[in-house]
């Protein structure tokens, strides 16, 4: 692959053996304008900041730099340039792929070294040497060319191993989180029975209690933990074996009343102000109204949770043309980007408490009905979180009354 493009790009030139000749004739001349051009290479290419984030060795690296790019340009006027040549040409662009230099140095760097050498090999005016800096010219738009096309080929191969590498991680990920899910699964389906014994037996000891009896709140406290325990092995069966959602035309702004509703008593929503930004449109959407109704719950009470008392909590219904969004907005503490990107995965929870189910179940649900959810968040400015769901037309959309 290499040598067709050394080939084409020799022709398209029109580099020939006169320019080989007229090379090896400076090559004199050039010896003792090397160093001076090495030296102002460096010069100049350091005080780009791209570049000069790249050079971290300190002064022994730029020196063994600087060694190479001397034997660089000894080798412009050696007179040999066949495809052994040009193959050490090629591991200059493999090598800045490794390094992170960006592309755009090596044009930088052939230009800067066809001004020094320009004006290196011309000063003083000895005599015409138009021949063969025109010759000069085609063998750096050579060695230019195989460097660009070494550095696509190298930031492909490095594009594709990052990319395998993620991949492979991503499996690994979602086998190890299936296991988790059927352990999960198992374990929920074990205690689901008898944390339902537990809490009858309970219950039945508590009513049998006197009202005056010291040991009616230690009961009260039992069920309240049972409880908590119950909505975790809910969770795990939730999240291990979804329930694919039953769609019916639904009004988003009816059950967003009803969820208010619902609500109204919760203690954490009762802390704050949950408000209806204007008048909640009329959409029309296709929907499992439970398990939509499971993700407004969700999504209000981490919002609830996250804010100051009497802070606002607002939702949020906008129509677009093909899609409606629903976003609940808080002004909480924010999450920084590294919670903020992993806050859909399961089992991650900042709480103290909980399962880190939550938000995932309601990706699960949410995507079943063929939408997305999104998180925008910003520390010290609070969380929104939006999902996306297609539009339904309304009855009657479209017909004259």
């Amino acid at each position: 692959m290499l040598e067709r493009v050394i080939d084409e790009m020799r022709a398209n030139v029109g580099f020939n053996q006169r320019d080989i000749t007229h090379l090896a004739g400076l090559a004199d001349d050039a010896r003792p304008v090397i160093q001076l051009v090495v030296r102002s290479f460096y010069d100049r290419l350091l005080d780009q900041p791209g570049a000069g984030q790249i050079f971290t060795g300190g002064p022994e690296q730029i020196r063994h730099l600087e060694g190479l790019l001397a034997a660089w340009l000894q080798g412009l006027f050696a007179g040999h340039y066949d495809h052994t040549y040009f193959a050490g040409i090629a591991r200059i662009g493999s090598r800045h792929v490794e390094v992170g230099l960006p592309q755009r140095y090596m044009l930088l760097g052939i230009e800067l070294v066809w001004q020094e050498l320009a004006a290196g090999l011309t000063q003083g005016g000895r005599r015409r040497l138009d021949n063969e800096l025109a010759s000069l010219h085609k063998l750096l738009t050579l060695n230019l060319a195989v460097m660009l096309e070494s550095y696509k080929s190298g930031y492909s191969d490095q594009t594709r191993r990052s990319e395998r590498a993620a991949m492979e991680a991503k499996l690994t990920r979602a086998e190890h989180l299936a296991e988790i899910g059927q352990l999960a699964a198992s374990l929920a389906h074990e205690i689901k029975n008898p944390l339902a014994g537990i809490s009858g037996a309970i219950q039945i000891i508590g009513d049998a209690l006197p009202a005056s009896n010291p040991h009616r709140p230690i009961i009260r406290d039992i069920l309240r933990q049972i409880n908590r325990l119950d909505a975790t092995v809910k969770d795990l069966l939730l999240y291990a074996r979804p329930t694919p959602p039953t769609l019916h035309r639904t009004r988003l702004d009816e059950l967003v009343a009803r969820v208010m509703t619902l609500l109204d008593r919760e203690p954490a929503v009762q802390r704050v102000r949950v408000e209806r930004d204007g008048s909640v449109p009329a959409s029309f959407i296709h929907a499992d109204e439970g398990q939509l109704e499971q993700v407004l719950v969700n999504l209000i009470l981490n919002a609830a949770h996250a804010s100051p008392d009497a802070a606002p909590v607002r939702i949020h219904v906008t129509q677009r043309e093909a899609t409606t969004e629903l976003s609940v907005s808080d002004v909480g503490s924010g999450m920084p980007p590294e919670v903020r990107e992993r806050a859909l995965e399961p089992f991650f929870t900042t709480k103290a408490q909980g399962t880190g189910l939550g938000l995932t179940i309601c990706r699960h649900i949410v995507e079943a009905h063929d939408g997305r959810i999104r998180i925008d968040s910003h520390v010290g400015k609070g969380t929104t979180v939006t999902i996306e769901l297609p539009r339904a037309e309304a009855p009657n959309a479209g017909q004259g009354g």
